[in-house]
């Protein structure tokens, strides 16, 4: 598939190795943004004569299970939504110079990139799952969810056509976002000027 950009210029599909790079970027700034949602959500659970004692409390399951986690997958989703839609370009995307568009060169709508996301889980979740029937241990678990996760990616790999797992499922693709010679990049990037 050769995916064109809105002035129909062809562009280059992005290997594996800066996807990956631009994953890895971006999930710290989600461990990050998620970490803060989570002090938030703990201090409004946490009843008022345990705070006004300076007491911590184990919350419990069911908020981290019903509270806690759907919070962090919707923060996700708002997170890649939000720069898709804007720009095609996640933080990290833009570090590497990537940007996720529809084969007809349009950015990504909210519903896209919610397909986008849920496609990208398919493969860690049954992987996961297949290490809890076996039972196996929570590092076991852990590897296998990881390995889903980067099989996403080699399915590139198998297909021939450079479209991972859920580039595939979701009908978008990741290209290589042309350098511009107008743009003086500094020492390793930083303090990068434009000339007018």
């Amino acid at each position: 598939i050769t995916a064109t950009e809105p002035t129909a210029t062809p562009v280059e599909l992005a290997g594996i190795g800066a996807r990956l790079a631009a994953v890895i970027y971006d999930g710290l700034l989600i461990v990050a943004v998620n970490a803060i949602v989570a002090v938030i959500l703990v201090v409004i659970a946490t009843p008022s004569d345990a705070s006004s004692q300076n007491q911590t409390q184990v919350l419990s399951a069911n908020f981290r299970h019903l509270v806690l986690f759907p919070a962090m997958i919707v923060m996700t989703w708002l997170f890649y939504g939000y720069f898709w839609r804007k720009t095609g370009q996640t933080l990290g995307m833009q570090t590497w110079r990537l940007k996720v568009i529809k084969p007809s060169g349009r950015f990504l709508s909210w519903g896209d990139s919610a397909g986008r996301c849920a496609a990208a889980l398919i493969l860690p979740i049954c992987c996961g799952l297949l290490a809890t029937f076996l039972g196996h241990g929570a590092g076991v678990f852990t590897l296998s969810l990881i390995f889903g996760f980067i099989a996403n990616y080699l399915w590139a790999w198998v297909n021939g056509r450079g479209l991972a797992w859920h580039d595939q499922l979701s009908a978008t693709v990741v290209i290589r976002v042309a350098v511009d010679p107008r743009q003086k990049r500094g020492i390793f990037g930083w303090f990068s000027q434009n000339d007018d």
